[in-house]
């Protein structure tokens, strides 16, 4: 059934001030849920939806996301302002919702990141780390976000829960991984500070404008606890040209130019009150997530779930499986990337 049918498109109309043959055309980027682009001759906004077919019931939860973007917005972050959700089953069988749509660009990768120059590289760093500061900073136990997870103990929960769905779906032994485990569970440190950690915290994540953030996307992994592990994902993606065999193959940073990773953790460190001496434990964790992940993807594909695949697309999953856990459970991991 087509989703844009004669009901939605009478919702959508009546909500936003688009004619009601307006356009719409899907963002290639994102991993989960799916955002149109809906769009007339005079306006445009965007519109996001959970995938198509049977889903988990817990995940892809719109109406969580509408609310953290409309928290954070009247809180003046930098965020798309939400206009509507809909929850009405007769308008759709899934929850969505429209929200404002940002003028600016996408820096999905090294080649998209080469056409900037230098300086508009480090103006586009200082915007990216100093707008992580201000969503940490942000007083959220005050907010309407209060009670969005958990308050403590967020790396442990974070340890347990992906390392139970690495093994529910395990089909061959990582050494690696099991020695990043181990040096995880051994050395956690305590929580500092309870904040909104958006969970995958990089620049193909943000809208640019003007060499600035002008809009931090996908929130559907936000939750409360640990901010450094946002700061974690931000180190452990920012590759350079010097790092030995890095897994983040197509890292906008990998361009040159850019802040490096000692530039980063300086401006973060003098903008918060938070101590970062135990920040090689959060850029373990993102490696190690990120190995996971990338297991994930690989045992799917394995098992043909994907329909016919390319087994040189399988291999490469399988190896860049083994690139992130190699890193993870490096001893000297900090010494070796900064």
């Amino acid at each position: 059934m087509n989703f844009f049918n004669e009901i939605t498109r009478n919702y959508i109309c009546s909500v936003t001030n688009l004619e009601k043959d307006f356009s719409y055309e899907q963002f290639k980027v994102g991993r989960s849920n799916i955002t149109f682009k809906i769009k007339d001759q005079k306006n445009s906004y965007v519109l996001r939806r959970p995938p198509f077919g049977e889903k988990l019931e817990s995940a892809h939860n719109m109406q969580r996301e509408y609310k953290i973007l409309k928290e954070l917005y009247r809180n003046n972050l930098k965020v798309p302002e939400p206009i509507a959700l809909c929850s009405d089953m007769n308008i759709s069988n899934d929850d969505f919702f429209i929200m404002e749509y940002i003028e600016g660009e996408t820096i999905s990768d090294n080649l998209v990141a080469k056409k900037y120059s230098k300086k508009e590289k480090e103006s586009i760093s200082v915007s990216f780390i100093n707008s992580l500061v201000e969503l940490h900073n942000f007083d959220v136990l005050n907010s309407n976000l209060s009670d969005l997870g958990k308050h403590e103990n967020y790396v442990i929960r974070q340890i347990q829960r992906w390392n139970k769905q690495f093994n529910a779906q395990k089909i061959r032994d990582i050494k690696d991984i099991d020695t990043a485990t181990q040096i995880l569970i051994d050395t956690i440190p305590v929580q500092q500070q309870i904040s909104i950690v958006h969970g995958d915290y990089r620049l193909d994540n943000v809208r640019i404008k003007n060499e600035k953030v002008a809009a931090i996307l996908d929130w559907e992994l936000c939750t409360l606890g640990d901010p450094l592990a946002d700061l974690g994902t931000i180190i452990a993606s920012w590759a350079n040209n010097e790092e030995k065999d890095t897994p983040f193959i197509y890292s906008p940073s990998l361009s040159g130019g850019f802040l490096t990773r000692k530039e980063l953790l300086a401006i973060y460190e003098k903008e918060t009150n938070l101590d970062l001496k135990d920040i090689e434990f959060y850029v373990r964790l993102s490696f190690w997530k990120h190995a996971m992940i990338m297991e994930g993807v690989y045992v799917r594909y394995s098992l043909g779930y994907y329909g016919d695949t390319n087994k040189n697309d399988i291999e490469a999953f399988a190896n860049s499986t083994i690139a992130f856990a190699k890193k993870a459970s490096n001893i000297n991991l900090l010494e070796e990337i900064l």
